[in-house]
């Protein structure tokens, strides 16, 4: 079976939302491994999310002084797809929940974060916030849902008051049950999200004792107690049965392999283990292998499915590997599409094997032109408004916006020193322009012209199924 990386067989089938986080600390790696703004393609995913950003004295600020260069290389990236939408990610995996539980533990604090907040993501240039906190304590919850609450609300007034589009919030949550319950109540904050990211990955890995797939999608034979929770189409579903829309809720897909040392000549799945496998030889973490690291390691191995779980594994010598392939994502995002939920994130895009040196599916992140995802969801624009759209992880009692996104008609995005325009077309769009703001191409009904101050028309096509219309400043589905 070939192997592709996930954001390239999500660009072949979804036409939802794709969320694609970009590690900001892997600039730092060495080698062939190292990957920048420079090389992310902003015309794979509809949301990019810069991670991740830090709370000082209850304030959002950048991670480092060199995030700050990035962020405006980041969201110029909008310059080149007028249909992108940028998200700022605080907290993540290693961040900790102290400076979280400080932060959410007053409302004098509360409202300090989010001014800092919309004054950071305003001057930069971000369309919205991702809430990363791993994972509120039980005294916690409700903290929690007043933090988001009170994020909506300050986010509504502000696009308000200045007369611009709201910004966006998101958070990343748990995709165990246990944690679920003790840590969200779930109905109150899915009222004021528009996104949530559940981290269906991880739900195994080398710190148990037996080998484990660390993302199945269906609960394996083998699991019993709370394991048989242990999969992402359990966790989804629990999220919409506690009361999310399904239309808010995105899939995690991780672009990465949980590697094992074996301690027997067993190979099975729930063979025992001896800890972590060696590290990813750019990553540098042991029993953690990026999708071009897997493809590195098991060149020439074959794959094996574990047919109730949906997904494969690999041993090559005494090293065991759960991962991704194309066939199992288009599992996954079949089950996506089948029950109506929102879309899908990746973790993360330099996990990829965003050079093409590896898997030999050419250059990734994406070199298909066939359909990739264009449309987004537009957030609500009053407080009690829930996103619409039948495509989100958890559950919905409420009819939300809709699929689409309404596009920018002014940017005020940095310089940057790349201004290739996403899709061309042949239409030559003299006369259509009188000023800025998105014009129909009324030769061809997939395209339109993204018009500039000085009447420049910029021609840019929606997505081959697609087309754009007007009413929405959008591209949707005919």
């Amino acid at each position: 079976v070939s192997r592709l990386n996930a954001t390239t067989a999500l660009s072949l089938q979804l036409a939802h939302k794709l969320m694609c986080y970009y590690n900001s600390k892997a600039q730092n790696r060495p080698n062939v491994g190292k990957f920048s703004v420079s090389d992310i393609d902003p015309d794979k995913c509809t949301h990019l999310i810069f991670a991740f950003s830090d709370i000082i004295e209850n304030q959002l600020v950048p991670t480092t002084v060199n995030d700050v260069q990035q962020y405006f290389k980041f969201n110029a990236l909008k310059q080149r797809n007028p249909l992108l939408k940028t998200l700022l990610a605080v907290g993540g995996e290693k961040f900790g929940t102290e400076k979280f539980k400080t932060m959410a533990g007053s409302q004098e604090n509360r409202q300090l974060f989010i001014q800092s907040v919309i004054k950071l993501l305003r001057a930069f240039n971000f369309d919205g916030l991702d809430v990363d906190w791993r994972y509120p304590a039980e005294e916690d919850k409700q903290r929690f849902t007043e933090l988001c609450k009170e994020l909506e609300t300050a986010f509504v007034d502000e696009g308000t008051s200045s007369n611009q589009e709201r910004l966006i919030l998101a958070a990343s949550v748990s995709a165990e049950k246990s944690t679920i319950d003790a840590s969200y109540e779930v109905e109150e904050i899915a009222m004021h999200l528009d996104f949530i990211n559940v981290l269906t990955f991880d739900f195994h890995g080398p710190w148990e004792n037996v080998t484990a797939h660390h993302s199945p999608l269906f609960q394996g034979s083998q699991d019993t107690g709370d394991a048989i929770y242990s999969n992402t189409a359990s966790a989804l579903e629990y999220w919409r049965d506690q009361g999310a829309p399904e239309e808010k809720l995105n899939m995690g897909l991780g672009a990465f392999g949980r590697a094992f040392s074996l301690s027997s000549n067993s190979s099975a799945v729930g063979a025992p283990a001896s800890g972590p496998g060696e590290e990813g030889c750019y990553t540098g973490e042991d029993g953690f292998w990026a999708s071009y690291e897997t493809c590195l390691y098991l060149d020439g191995v074959q794959n094996h499915l574990i047919s109730d779980q949906k997904v494969p594994y690999a041993t090559t010598e005494n090293q065991w590997v759960g991962f991704d392939d194309t066939t199992s994502i288009s599992t996954k995002i079949n089950y996506l599409k089948a029950n109506k939920f929102g879309g899908a994130f990746v973790w993360s895009l330099d996990l990829d094997d965003f050079r093409g040196e590896f898997c030999n599916q050419g250059k990734s992140l994406p070199t298909t032109t066939t359909a990739p995802p264009t449309t987004t969801t537009a957030p609500p624009t009053t407080t009690t408004a829930l996103p619409t759209t039948t495509t989100a992880l958890p559950t919905t009692t409420t009819a939300p916006p809709t699929t689409t996104t309404a596009l920018p008609t002014t940017t005020t995005a940095a310089p940057t020193t790349t201004t290739a325009l996403p899709t061309t077309t042949t239409a030559s769009g003299s006369g259509v322009c009188s000023g800025p703001g998105l014009v129909p191409d009324p030769t061809n009904p997939n395209c339109y012209f993204n018009c500039d101050a000085f009447g420049n028309n910029n021609p840019t096509c929606c997505g081959a199924t697609l087309v754009y219309k007007d009413s929405c400043k959008c591209c949707d589905f005919p």
